[in-house]
């Protein structure tokens, strides 16, 4: 029978008619070396040489020069170099066992962490070919493989060695690596680029509210100077508190359901894909435009969703489950926007968190909260500070956007350029 050519689902046009990929075992391409060794404690944190750390070949296919903290200098360590690839060699999931990551930096002095192994390829090899090629899904699976343990899994360097793994030629690697670096670096800078928006509205945030013990914020739009006004968190609007309508979730149902799972820390509403019809339990848990709903209830123990506050933007569209507290605001004293971005600014909702209870499970008593003290602007500044911080936060999901967009690319191409 005929073996099938080893060739990319996805390939350059230049390279479609060329020869098959090979097949060959690391083992026969570079040679291993070990990390740190017969140190102690008191031999980290000072000194004139660095360690790449395990944090940064575990997150990084391209090792940050920066992953690095100080320890003495070694004669007797091995210092890595240019090209080199790192693997872990243990962690607490198969699927997390030998990520890899690849040395660019021509830095003297820099050693390996001790819970990692080294290989340096003795053949020419194109380094971010060799990156991603080790992160590709395909090599992914034969880790995960190769993983042994119970409670913490490990790898065998030997066994790695023995891996087969794909090779083109070097002029194809080069194209392949250059395609990656290129895609690398629009992700990274997409990421800062939300970075720096979260930073600058955060900033914002600091500015625009009243710091604790203050009666006026630091930055106010111009033409506005009347004093903020006290007001307690009972008087943005009639609270209900939800209840429990689990017994009426059904597949594909008209509502989406606002539950413990629809809050995080990083976006608005989080889509659990759980809905509901209507029925005489959710008649009454309906939300209408510009409500907003306050979560009581952090089962995770850790309290990161205490009082976070969600925005709704349409009616008849979603209902709320138990732990969830509705505020349907008085629209002649408060804009909705406004509310939303002040329970959600980080040095007020931490005020919610300081009147967090339990052990196993975090929760707030909207008795207790519902008498917090706000310092509020007229109807007029909420609405230009509320419709500012709104624009903010579409450009920040425009860019997580395209970020998600640019990583959703990479995933595809690891599955189909890669054999």
């Amino acid at each position: 029978m005929e073996q099938t050519k080893l060739v990319p689902k996805r390939r350059f046009k230049e390279f479609q008619n060329t020869s098959a990929w090979e097949q060959r075992k690391l083992g026969e391409m570079g040679d291993t070396f070990t990390g740190l060794s017969g140190k102690t404690k008191e031999d980290f944190g000072h000194g004139d040489a660095k360690f790449v750390t395990y944090i940064n070949v575990f997150s990084n296919p391209i090792s940050d020069p920066y992953g690095t903290e100080s320890v003495e200098i070694d004669s007797k360590q091995k210092e890595v170099k240019y090209g080199d690839v790192f693997f872990t060699t243990s962690s607490e999931t198969p699927e997390e066992v030998g990520m890899s990551s690849v040395w660019l930096e021509n830095t003297e002095n820099v050693y390996l962490n001790s819970f990692c192994f080294g290989y340096r390829p003795t053949v020419e090899f194109d380094p971010y070919y060799l990156a991603f090629m080790l992160r590709s899904p395909v090599v992914r699976k034969k880790f995960m493989f190769l993983a042994q343990g119970i409670s913490r899994y490990n790898i065998s360097k030997n066994k790695v060695m023995d891996m087969l793994v794909s090779v083109p030629t070097l002029e194809e690697q080069k194209k392949v690596g250059a395609f990656y670096k290129e895609l690398e670096n629009l992700i990274t800078l997409h990421q800062r680029k939300l970075e720096k928006m979260k930073a600058l509205k955060f900033a914002y945030l600091s500015e625009m509210f009243p710091a604790e013990g203050e009666r006026l914020p630091k930055r106010r739009f111009a033409g506005f100077t009347q004093a903020w006004e006290q007001r307690k968190l009972k008087d943005f609007g009639k609270a209900t508190g939800g209840t429990s309508i689990e017994s009426e979730f059904v597949d594909g149902g008209k509502y989406k359901v606002i539950s413990i799972g629809s809050y995080s820390e990083q976006s608005v509403y989080t889509d659990q894909n759980i809905r509901a019809e209507l029925t005489d339990k959710t008649k009454n848990r309906i939300l209408n435009k510009d409500d907003l709903t306050m979560i009581l209830n952090d089962k995770t123990a850790s309290g990161n969703i205490i009082g976070r506050v969600l925005l709704i933007d349409s009616n008849d569209s979603y209902v709320y489950n138990q732990r969830t507290e509705r505020i349907e605001p008085d629209h002649e004293k408060y804009n909705s926007q406004f509310l939303y971005q002040l329970l959600n600014a980080p040095m007020i909702r931490s005020r919610i968190i300081k009147q967090a209870q339990g052990n196993t499970q975090i929760y707030v008593n909207w008795s207790a909260i519902s008498e917090l003290d706000y310092l509020v602007p007229n109807l007029d500044e909420q609405r230009e500070i509320g419709a500012f911080f709104s624009n903010f936060d579409h450009l920040i999901t425009l860019h997580q956007r395209k970020l998600e967009k640019l990583q959703n690319i990479k995933k595809a191409y690891l599955n189909e350029m890669f054999v």
